[in-house]
């Protein structure tokens, strides 16, 4: 192991222990209303303090330890090149009306206790509001179970079960293998054999660095992260702060990606 390495693992694991000690902290309300704007892209903006407010709960080291594995950073993206990795990258799962002014994208992890919970808020919120627009970005930040587990999901969708499978490999108390994703595959009725194959194919690929680039060119440090509109999230979340911000977002003349 190199000192690069043992670096990275040991602010990784620095990071984790700090951002856990404020678990859950953002279930409380969104308090008041101000905000910073990201300077370097133009209409978004992040809460001010607060619950939501970066870093908060979540999980992984994230955009954090970009560099340290010896990788030059890629030239970051244009406005218009930003908006669609959020919001239309080819292979990135959504539901919800294309062109829907209210939107929300979230980053998460299998491994992710805190994403779970927001899973399930997520959930909720498309059968009470199916004209918001909802994407969901597999970002494998906690090891190789999570790295599996993102495959599977984006390879799922070839067979129609892209949510089934992100909600099956959220819920496992397990570590998730390649056998634990046979079975997962066999539970869903799906062909395991082409799961296998798609959770190779370019396809995923694309959809993964696509992810990957949006998180980092926002800042993430970790899951879950959520995009509301142009208004960034970290952390646990919960559906009563989603709700309003959505109404905040819904008043911009300002908003992003328009």
């Amino acid at each position: 192991m190199t000192l690069r390495t043992l670096a990275a693992a040991a602010l990784a694991a620095i990071l984790i222990v700090a951002i856990a000690a404020a678990a859950w902290t953002g279930l409380r309300r969104v308090s008041g209303t101000e905000f910073v704007a990201l300077e370097s892209h133009p209409g978004f903006r992040r809460l001010a303090s607060g619950p939501g407010a970066a870093p908060a709960a979540s999980s992984g080291a994230g955009a954090a330890l970009v560099g340290l594995d010896g990788r030059a950073r890629p030239a970051p993206p244009t406005p218009g090149e930003l908006c669609g990795l959020i919001w239309s990258a080819p292979g990135v799962p959504a539901q919800g009306p294309l062109a829907s002014p209210q939107r929300i994208a979230v980053f998460s992890d299998a491994n992710c206790p805190y994403c779970r919970r927001l899973d399930e808020i997520v959930a909720a919120l498309a059968e009470d509001r199916p004209d918001l627009r909802i994407v969901h970005h597999e970002w494998p930040v906690l090891g190789e179970g999570s790295r599996l587990a993102a495959r599977a999901t984006l390879a799922a969708a070839a067979q129609g079960a892209a949510e089934p499978m992100r909600r099956r490999l959220l819920a496992a108390r397990f570590v998730i293998t390649p056998a634990y994703l046979e079975r997962a595959a066999a539970s869903l009725d799906l062909d395991p054999a082409r799961l296998v194959r798609e959770m190779r194919s370019r396809r995923v690929e694309a959809a993964l660095a696509a992810t990957s680039r949006a998180a980092e060119t926002l800042g993430f440090l970790g899951t879950p992260a959520v995009v509301i509109g142009g208004t960034l999230v970290t952390g646990a979340v919960s559906r009563g702060a989603i709700d309003r911000l959505l109404a905040l977002e819904a008043d911009r003349s300002d908003a992003p990606c328009r």
